[in-house]
């Protein structure tokens, strides 16, 4: 099965809303929510995901990852490396961590990586597609960068990677009904607001 990987950003952003996270819930309930929602759409695609991933301890933990064709000798297609990061200090290692050589090669890889402003975001794109050698990657930048002052990122910039090349981007809104966070598409704002 191809994956498009960004479709499954609009799945995630069209889903955002049944994670049932608030601008009252820390950065670790939100990196568990986002792993546990990856985890079971692995799982529904019939892949077999595992967290904190280390492939028998040949490589350095992966958040997620989903694997497929598994046997007696253990698993051998790896289909898609995701890693989500919190920290603004640790952009440059996600990247690293995604890009990495390695003896398991992913098809897919997804970095979701809290950023300060969009020109970070550039900063991290320029460095990611000199180091891309994965066919297919996708980039989710988390930013608060239209000003405001409010308790959640309220961006969302997503990049598809094709080796080195930037192919396809899209952006997400975030906002909030009493407390409860909603992503959305700018095209989507009204309906949200009603």
């Amino acid at each position: 099965m191809k994956l498009n990987l960004m479709k499954l950003f609009d799945g995630y952003v069209r889903n955002y809303h049944t994670f049932n996270l608030t601008i009252h819930h820390g950065k670790h309930s939100f990196t568990m929510t986002e792993i546990e929602y990856f985890s079971k759409l692995g799982s529904m695609l019939g892949y077999s995901p595992f967290t904190e991933d280390t492939c028998n301890g040949k490589n350095r933990a992966m958040d997620l990852t989903w694997w497929d064709n598994g046997d007696e000798t253990g698993w051998n297609d790896l289909i898609l490396h995701l890693e989500r990061e919190n920290y603004f200090s640790k952009d440059e290692e996600t990247l690293n961590k995604l890009f990495c050589e390695r003896d398991a090669i992913p098809e897919h890889v997804i970095g979701i990586m809290n950023v300060r402003s969009t020109d970070r975001i550039q900063e991290l794109l320029d460095q990611a597609t000199q180091m891309c050698k994965i066919k297919d990657a996708l980039l989710i930048f988390r930013t608060n960068s239209t000003g405001k002052h409010q308790l959640y990122y309220d961006e969302v910039h997503a990049y598809r990677l094709q080796y080195n090349k930037k192919v396809k981007k899209k952006v997400a809104y975030v906002s909030d009904i009493a407390g409860t966070l909603f992503m959305h598409y700018e095209n989507e704002k009204k309906a949200i607001s009603r």
